[in-house]
């Protein structure tokens, strides 16, 4: 589920992709910068070991240990795999030792990789809203330059008073890369760094 909720914000974050696509195809997009994020490349197959699990009997599933102390990627639920079998996405498990210092220092809650026929082809990263937005933002803006497309969107916070989330993408020839620094909640939000291939094939795929 967690997983799925994932692939679904970055589906929605991804439509302002498109339109900041739209809004420059007076010119060609150039290729990334780098197709590294978070220890990992798009495009190559990854070479994390799937997380050790228990059965649990009364409900016939399979879980990882949370007191787990190594780098390992969860198993999919049926619901985190697409219809086709082609795309999968799956939680990543950090040691502490192995966690990159960028997703402490931003205190992100969770990262994931979609994987697609076999190759990773999309990062998403959940963020702390307000908290990290402009670190993230400032992270992003150094990486990739300045973005297509960024606006501000209102949110009302749990004081009732409103707060400016940072809405900003990216469109490169190989890479699109969309942060919504202000979720469902200001304590929530999301980075999806994809490929085109990967994104048209989740915007196809029935949900």
């Amino acid at each position: 589920m967690k997983a799925r909720l994932f692939l679904m914000l970055a589906l929605a974050a991804a439509g302002g992709t498109a339109l900041a696509a739209r809004r420059i195809r007076s010119s060609v997009p150039k290729p990334a910068p780098s197709l590294q994020a978070f220890g990992f490349t798009l495009g190559q197959r990854p070479t994390l070991l799937p997380c050790p699990t228990n059965k649990d009997g009364s409900f016939n599933s399979k879980s990882w240990s949370a007191s787990l102390d190594a780098t390992c990627m969860e198993s999919p639920t049926p619901g985190e795999i697409s219809a086709d079998g082609r795309a999968k996405t799956v939680p990543v498990h950090f040691s502490h030792s192995d966690e990159p210092l960028l997703l402490s220092s931003i205190h992100a809650r969770g990262l994931a990789l979609q994987i697609f026929d076999g190759t990773v082809q999309s990062i998403l990263v959940r963020t702390s809203g307000v908290d990290s937005q402009k670190n993230v933002y400032a992270m992003l803006r150094k990486k990739y330059g300045v973005p297509a497309s960024i606006v501000r969107k209102p949110l009302a916070n749990r004081m009732s008073e409103p707060v400016d989330g940072i809405s900003a993408s990216w469109v490169f020839a190989d890479l699109r890369v969309t942060f919504e620094g202000l979720g469902a909640t200001s304590d929530d939000g999301l980075l999806a760094i994809t490929t085109p291939g990967s994104f048209a094939h989740a915007a196809s795929s029935p949900r």
